[in-house]
């Protein structure tokens, strides 16, 4: 092989080495596998947020301009449960039986934006109503403590069950990214074991999961809001120009297949398009649904992405109109709550079937 030769097929590498370091790692698209199918013919109103419980029932949110509710159904889809008229951004069941549930009061009656804890029976236990539908809850998660931690539009709050608010994080509205305290859309906040805070913040032109500890301060980030990954010319290979806030969005390149990476491997910054859903694992490792690339990420505290795989394969026949917050299970299934073009719903528990990432 000539010398010309040998200098295009490496010019050719190390652009296909510099494409790969600012993507996500998607497995092939049909490496993913439908195990519930849920359906469901109603148009006016639509599941937005999805939990499968313990037993495989869904509880899901069915928010719309008609009869929005929250409703337990079997995988079947025999509806088993219940709570009719709340406009719900999320569900969540708790261990006592009783269903937390962020109402965000619109786009229909009642209008009253407010975090209600209702038993199986329906009646309303706690309630902590917001003072206007600016602040409607887009999410909650009741602590062990028996506080509730509530995302908000702008702001994360925990209030106690005696309704005074004793954390929060976040400005309550919109400020120029950069700002400390800075939030652009968040969809979820969890209170981790540690006492730590994880955050989805979904942003509009992209977005960013970051985890704060007892005092505030960011200590751990992926994402940075944009998803406008640099043209491969710009920079050096394998290196994102302008990664945006801080340090918090760089993961290593690994090195060839069978090899572990390089001390000075080239960073790789993680871009999340849409992320919806969160979920830390017990060995430290965050997984990410990035619904705007349909790709469920699983990155390792040092923000490497130690495995991830798509589930466009599973949505190819399917013609998807919107898909929702779609949220992790596990490191190979996720719940996916769509609607399609005839403005009927579905809700899928999509399953990896790629071996070498188990």
């Amino acid at each position: 092989m000539t010398m010309r030769a040998n200098k295009f097929l490496a010019a050719v590498l190390a652009i296909f080495l510099a494409a790969a370091a600012i993507l996500p790692l998607p497995a092939a698209a049909q490496e993913a596998a439908v195990e519930v199918d849920y359906r469901d013919d109603i148009t006016v109103n639509h599941p937005y947020y999805v939990e499968q419980l313990p037993g495989g029932n869904l509880l899901m949110t069915r928010v719309g301009h008609q009869s929005p509710a929250v409703v337990e159904v079997t995988p079947a889809g025999q509806e088993v449960w219940s709570y009719q008229g709340v406009q719900a951004a999320a569900a969540r069941r708790l261990a006592n039986g009783n269903t937390l549930i962020a109402d965000s009061g619109a786009p229909g009656r009642p209008f009253v934006p407010r975090v209600i804890e209702v038993n199986p029976a329906g009646r309303v236990v706690w309630e902590y109503r917001l003072p206007s539908p600016a602040r409607a809850p887009r999410y909650a998660q009741r602590l062990s403590g028996g506080n509730t931690l509530i995302t908000l539009p702008y702001q994360i709050i925990e209030v106690t069950p005696d309704k005074r608010v004793v954390w929060s994080y976040g400005w309550g509205r919109p400020v120029p990214p950069g700002t400390p305290g800075h939030l652009a859309n968040p969809v979820q906040a969890v209170r981790l074991p540690n006492g730590h805070t994880l955050i989805v913040d979904q942003g509009f032109t992209g977005g960013r999961v970051l985890e704060l500890d007892a005092h505030k301060q960011v200590i751990w980030q992926v994402g940075d809001g944009t998803y406008n990954p640099p043209p491969v010319s710009q920079g050096v290979p394998g290196e994102a120009a302008g990664s945006g806030e801080g340090r918090g969005d760089r993961q290593v390149l690994p090195g060839p297949a069978g090899t572990a990476p390089a001390a000075d491997a080239a960073p790789r910054p993680v871009r999340l398009k849409r992320p919806t859903g969160v979920l830390r694992l017990p060995n430290g490792n965050t997984l990410i649904a990035d619904a705007g690339t349909s790709t469920l990420l699983e990155v390792a505290p040092d923000r490497r992405v130690v495995n991830s795989w798509s589930w466009k394969g599973a949505l190819a026949d399917l013609p998807v109109m919107n898909q929702w917050l779609a949220a992790p299970v596990d490191p190979f299934r996720v719940v996916v709550p769509l609607t399609l073009t005839s403005s009927r719903s579905r809700v899928l528990v999509i399953a990896s079937l790629n071996d070498a990432a188990q």
